[in-house]
């Protein structure tokens, strides 16, 4: 079976989930305006052929993104949990555009680089600034909000739960969209933070 996901958030959560997934983390993130990645995962001894597409969040690609939405499965909102801007862009950034351009498409919210939490500079950093790491209950609430079928957590960078982010997007993607997602993936599924 085929599904085709699409993420959103720039410049890296995504790209570093997407490399995290592929085990090949990068020390720097080189920008580009639109990666596509091929994957495929094995569910239920089957194998599920995954067709990513990392967009560019920059605003000088607004006009181009939506030229990717029509195929889109499923739909990967990420955000770096260490950065509140980052957060708050998806209810005011990229819900309002994928609402508008992918209304029936299951959203996916994802908080990345969770290791970065535990950073005591960079906690630092952001408590000098009255700011602070979003917690797992702050993205479970804004997941709920865009009415999100599932919030994920993980670290590229430690590999914690990078699979199964895939894993679950994949299940999402080919699952009856009829089906309480929301309440099946709560009781079911394990977020390792």
């Amino acid at each position: 079976e085929e599904a085709a996901l699409w993420a959103a958030q720039g410049p890296a959560p995504p790209r570093s989930v997407l490399t995290g997934f592929y085990l090949l983390l990068p020390q720097s993130y080189t920008p580009t305006v639109f990666e596509r990645y091929n994957v495929t995962l094995q569910m239920k001894g089957k194998p599920v052929h995954l067709q990513i597409w990392d967009t560019a969040g920059q605003d000088d690609y607004d006009r181009l993104r939506p030229l990717f939405y029509p195929d889109a499965s499923v739909l990967l909102l990420c955000f770096d949990v260490t950065s509140p801007h980052s957060f708050d862009n998806v209810f005011n950034r990229w819900y309002p555009e994928v609402n508008h351009f992918c209304k029936k498409v299951p959203i996916i919210v994802v908080g990345c680089k969770t290791d970065l939490r535990k950073d005591k500079l960079l906690v630092k950093r952001l408590r000098k600034n009255g700011q602070e790491p979003v917690t797992y209950h702050r993205g479970q609430e804004v997941a709920r909000s865009v009415g999100a079928v599932a919030y994920l957590e993980c670290s590229a960078r430690l590999h914690d739960n990078v699979h199964a982010v895939f894993q679950e997007a994949a299940e999402v993607a080919l699952s009856s969209p009829s089906r309480n997602l929301w309440r099946r993936i709560t009781q079911s599924f394990c977020v390792v933070t």
